[in-house]
C-alpha cells in the first residue's frame, strides 16, 4: 500500500489529489480488496475519483482480484472548503483490507498536504484597487450628461444640438437696381463722344498722315487762291481811281 501527493500545499477553496497503489508481496495475489480513506482533521470529507470497480465517488473503494505484477492504482481528493481558516494541513490515510480467517495488520499509507489561505482575486481590467473616495479628486471633473446640478442655487441644464438658424438675423440680398440713362452699372456717367469732334479721331492709325498732308495741301491752296484773289481786287480798284 502506497500514497502519494499530486502537490505539496494547497489553498483553501480548492482540492488535494492522491495518487492510491494496492499491490501484493512474494508473488501472491489477494482477491476481494477494498480500500477505505481517512482524513484528518475529520471535517474534511474525502473520496475516490478513478480506478474502483464499486464504490467511486465515496471513501471506500472496492477493488477486488490484485497481484503483484498488476498493481491497482486509484485516485483519490479532498476538496477543502474555503471557510476552514482553522486547517493549516490534512493528513490522508488509505487502509486495504481483504477478506480472510486468519489474524493480519491491515496494510495502511498516508500522506500530509499543507493549506495555505486562498490568494486575493485580481481586480478586473478597469477597476481601482483604491476604495472609491479615497483618491482626492482631480481638478476639472467631468460632468456627466444631462440636467447639471444647481450651481449657487440656480439650476441649469445642457443645451441639445438643434438647428441654430433662428438665433441670427435674417439677411436677404437687395435688389439690383435697373442703370440709370447716362449711368453705366458702375455708377459712372456714360461717356458721351465731344460734340465736334474731328472725324480725323476715328480714322485708323495708318491713315492719319495722309489726312494731314492732304488737308495741308487744301489749306496751301486755298491761301494762294485767297492771296491772288485779294491782288486781283486791289488792282482793278486801283486803275478805277
Amino acid at each position: 500500500m502506497s500514497v502519494q501527493r499530486s502537490q505539496a500545499s494547497v489553498q483553501r477553496g480548492q482540492k488535494a489529489d492522491y495518487v492510491v497503489q494496492v499491490s501484493t508481496k512474494n508473488n501472491g495475489s489477494a482477491s476481494g480488496v477494498t480500500v477505505a480513506l481517512t482524513v484528518k482533521p475529520s471535517s474534511q470529507k474525502p473520496s475516490f475519483t478513478s480506478g474502483c470497480a464499486k464504490g467511486q465517488g465515496t471513501a471506500t473503494c472496492t477493488v477486488g482480484d490484485v497481484a503483484d505484477k498488476n498493481p491497482v492504482t486509484l485516485k483519490a481528493q479532498i476538496p477543502i472548503a474555503a471557510g476552514s481558516t482553522s486547517v493549516t494541513s490534512i493528513t490522508l490515510t488509505a487502509t486495504a483490507s481483504v477478506a480472510t480467517t486468519e489474524k493480519w495488520t491491515p496494510p495502511a499509507a498516508a500522506e500530509t498536504v499543507a493549506v495555505t489561505a486562498a490568494s486575493a482575486a485580481p481586480a478586473s481590467p478597469g477597476q481601482s484597487s483604491a476604495s472609491p473616495g479615497s483618491a482626492a479628486a482631480s481638478p476639472g471633473t467631468t460632468l456627466p450628461l444631462g440636467p447639471i446640478p444647481n450651481l449657487n442655487g440656480v439650476s441649469s441644464s445642457l443645451i441639445g444640438a438643434g438647428n441654430a438658424s433662428g438665433l441670427f438675423p435674417a439677411i436677404n440680398p437687395a435688389a439690383v437696381p435697373s442703370p440709370t440713362p447716362g449711368v453705366n452699372a458702375q455708377g459712372q456717367p456714360n461717356a458721351q463722344p465731344a460734340t465736334g469732334a474731328s472725324p480725323l479721331a476715328f480714322a485708323r492709325p495708318g491713315l492719319t498722315g495722309q489726312v494731314a498732308g492732304l488737308i495741308a495741301l487744301a489749306v496751301a491752296v486755298l491761301l494762294t487762291v485767297t492771296r491772288l484773289s485779294v491782288r486781283k481786287r486791289f488792282r482793278s480798284r486801283k486803275q478805277g481811281s
